[in-house]
């Protein structure tokens, strides 16, 4: 008897240490980094291109610009740049020195990722921005998420001076 109660309390320690995360909280857009960053990592281009929101609610866009959000390319300028591998996919994808995927990790997530998550009219943001990695590269990347429909899913990706 005593060892039932003893696993008892046990498991009811467990449970209360610990902590629920809800979908759209900061911790989950680390969560969706390691999602990306595996993506990223391991070439899988067609799963990425999947993570594009195509068109937006006009009032969501209307928040995000009082948000002042960076929106440099639209999803439909950047899946057809990966698709006809140009300019994003050889920064992102490619065999270069210099691409995204030569420096993150195969299982997933960015030691070194900067991440800002904000919340503006029921509007929840995130920007993942991974650094420079090395001399040959001369920007950030900064990819800008958007919680729709109880998921987390790409607006755009931007390249930001240093």
């Amino acid at each position: 008897m005593k060892k039932i109660i003893l696993i008892f309390l046990m498991i009811l320690f467990f449970v209360s240490c610990s902590k629920r995360y809800s979908a759209d909280s900061e911790y989950s857009v680390y969560e969706y980094e390691n999602y990306i960053s595996k993506l990223i990592s391991n070439k899988d281009t067609l799963e990425f291109t999947s993570n594009f929101v195509l068109d937006l609610d006009e009032n969501i866009v209307n928040t995000l610009q009082e948000m002042s959000l960076i929106y440099e390319l639209t999803p439909v300028n950047i899946i057809e740049s990966i698709k006809n591998m140009g300019a994003l996919y050889q920064r992102i994808f490619s065999n270069n020195d210099d691409s995204l995927c030569n420096y993150l990790p195969k299982d997933g997530g960015y030691y070194d990722v900067d991440i800002t998550y904000k919340k503006y009219k029921d509007v929840i943001v995130a920007q993942i921005e991974y650094p420079s990695f090395n001399k040959i590269s001369e920007n950030t990347i900064e990819f800008v998420a958007i919680y729709l429909n109880d998921k987390w899913r790409l607006i755009t990706i931007n390249f930001l001076n240093i």
